[in-house]
C-alpha cells in the first residue's frame, strides 16, 4: 500500500460517520473509530480491551460466529447481519454488522473489518385497535 492510499485509509476510517473497527481473528478490537465508540457508549481504551463476542448479546452470539467460521473457510467472502450488542450503560443496541477479511502474507485471517451501523429499535407488535 502506497504512502497516498494509507492515509486515505487511515483518514476514511476515523471520520467515518459509521462505526468501524479492525478485529482480530480471535475477535478482539484492534483499533476502532470514534463513531463506533459513540455508538456503543465505550472510551476507545475500553473498548480495546473487549472482544465482540464480550458485547454481543447471548442470542445473537452463534449466527455471528457462524458466519464468521464460513468467511474463514472461505464458504463465503463477506457477511452482514442485524443484532444487538450490550452498551456501555447495559441495554440493548440494534445494528447492522457488516463483515469481511483481510488475508495475511501466509494466506490465513491476519483482521476482519467491520462496519456497525445503528438501527432503530424494533417497535413492539400493538394489537389491531377493535372497533365496535
Amino acid at each position: 500500500m502506497s504512502d497516498l492510499e494509507t492515509q486515505l485509509f487511515v483518514a476514511m476510517f476515523k471520520k467515518s460517520p459509521i462505526g468501524m473497527a479492525l478485529v482480530s481473528p480471535l475477535g478482539r478490537f484492534m483499533t476502532v473509530n470514534d463513531a463506533l465508540c459513540a455508538l456503543l457508549g465505550y472510551p476507545r481504551e475500553r473498548l480495546l480491551t473487549l472482544t465482540f463476542q464480550d458485547i454481543t448479546h447471548p442470542d445473537d452470539l452463534d449466527a455471528d460466529l457462524t458466519l464468521l467460521r464460513q468467511l474463514m473457510d472461505g464458504d463465503i467472502t463477506q457477511y452482514e447481519m442485524r443484532k444487538r450488542y450490550r452498551h456501555a450503560n447495559g441495554e440493548l443496541l440494534w445494528a447492522q454488522l457488516n463483515v469481511s477479511m483481510i488475508l495475511g502474507d501466509d494466506g490465513g485471517p491476519a483482521f476482519f473489518v467491520s462496519q456497525i451501523q445503528g438501527l432503530p429499535v424494533p417497535a413492539p407488535t400493538q394489537p389491531a385497535p377493535v372497533s365496535g
